[in-house]
């Protein structure tokens, strides 16, 4: 099983290049060095925030007894930084370890189970432009890797601001809140998305 430019010096200049190039050319870049998932996961994360900072602001506000107004408040403000600034730093950070892990290039492949679970986390950030039709199921299993990453660095930076806005309150009241808003949001994000990956396996089995 083979990618359109398996494990080449080729592929790695492009997708290095691409890199710098995609916000300029995008089709190009999709068409000639893959998917990266940032056009993908980042519109979700947009169109997702303003019932994200609804959801946290309610469960904010229960855990801290701060009231829904001033927690809505401080959850746009740090669920926004966190999203608008938060999410690519996690794209960022999965394509560092991409380039490290693969030199720029492809993963192993999915001839075997074992590669092709290796392959979609190294691939994470950028998904290589295989031939085989395996879009269907990677797409969504790497916008769920790149979620985890999301949800453990928005639960850095929303804490950061939190303590910052309510800093006469309990910092372990705040930190617990802010972990415990992430993991329902997140949580609810990831069961959506291991909705559709299981409808896309159905679709395409059926």
């Amino acid at each position: 099983m083979k990618s359109v430019k398996e494990h080449t010096g080729f592929y790695s200049i492009k997708k290095l290049s691409g890199v710098l190039l995609i916000l300029m050319m995008p089709i190009a870049a999709y068409a000639n060095a893959g998917i990266p998932m940032i056009f993908i996961s980042y519109p979700l994360m947009l169109c997702s925030l303003l019932p994200i900072i609804i959801i946290e602001s309610v469960i904010f506000s229960k855990i801290t007894n701060i009231s829904y107004k001033k927690s809505i408040r401080s959850n746009s403000i740090s669920n926004s930084v966190s999203t608008i600034a938060g999410f690519p730093l996690a794209w960022m950070f999965l394509l560092l370890i991409e380039m490290i892990t693969t030199g720029g290039k492809c993963g192993p492949g999915f001839d075997t189970v074992r590669n092709s679970i290796i392959t979609v986390i190294v691939e994470a950030a950028w998904i290589c432009p295989w031939e085989d039709g395996q879009f269907y199921w990677v797409i969504p299993v790497a916008f769920i890797i790149s979620l985890i990453v999301a949800f453990l660095i928005s639960i850095l930076v929303e804490y950061l601001i939190n303590i910052k806005i309510y800093k006469e309150h309990d910092k372990k009241i705040i930190k617990r809140a802010t972990i415990y808003s992430n993991i329902f949001s997140y949580g609810l994000l990831v069961i959506i998305s291991i909705a559709y990956l299981v409808s896309s396996i159905l679709k395409i089995k059926s």
